[in-house]
């Protein structure tokens, strides 16, 4: 953020927020739906293993960025941290 504080409104400052959450929030949605797409991925390899059979698997997936819980608990930590500057900045505004 880059100009004089004297600038921003609370209109403008509220509407970016609400852009980060909604993109927060799509990735976040991302990241869970692909570790449990890979959970499953792993699990039914486990069932397949003992079963005896091998079949080479005919979907390549991608792989999870590294640290996939990690950044999700910063996700969760950083809306919890909006909820709460929207909440305080609703009592002053």
């Amino acid at each position: 953020m880059d100009g004089s504080l004297l600038d921003l409104t609370a209109e403008m400052v509220e509407s970016e927020l609400e852009d980060y959450w909604h993109e927060l929030f799509k990735v976040q949605k991302l990241l869970v739906t692909k570790l449990k797409k890979a959970k499953s991925d792993v699990a039914s390899a486990r069932r397949a293993s003992i079963a005896g059979a091998s079949k080479p698997s005919s979907q390549q997936s991608m792989p999870l960025p590294p640290n996939t819980d990690n950044t999700l608990m910063l996700i969760v930590s950083i809306q919890d941290r909006m909820k709460v500057f929207k909440v305080t900045t609703v009592y002053y505004h």
